[in-house]
């Protein structure tokens, strides 16, 4: 990964003006990706209620979408860790 941040020894962190405008665009993806993290996050747990109310925890599809609630858990346990959300 190209790293467009710089940090300065007392913690500042600087970015050279040639590449501002890549890592605002960098910026902004990270934040659509966590917002779409979110939004996820509510989608699967409204799809895996609907499930449980239908007598059906034990198929595939509601294993699938355990595992993709948790691995989306993970990342954001990940991103909290780095101070990132």
């Amino acid at each position: 990964m190209e790293r467009y941040t710089q940090r300065k020894a007392d913690g500042r962190v600087s970015v050279p003006p040639e590449q501002l405008d890549q890592a605002l665009e960098r910026l902004a993806r990270f934040e659509d990706m966590a917002l779409g993290l979110e939004a996820e996050q509510g989608d699967i747990a409204a799809r895996l209620a609907a499930l449980r109310e239908q007598g059906k925890d034990k198929n595939v599809q509601f294993r699938e979408l355990l595992a993709q609630k948790l691995t989306n858990s993970n990342l954001r346990l990940l991103l909290e860790r780095y101070r990132l959300l």
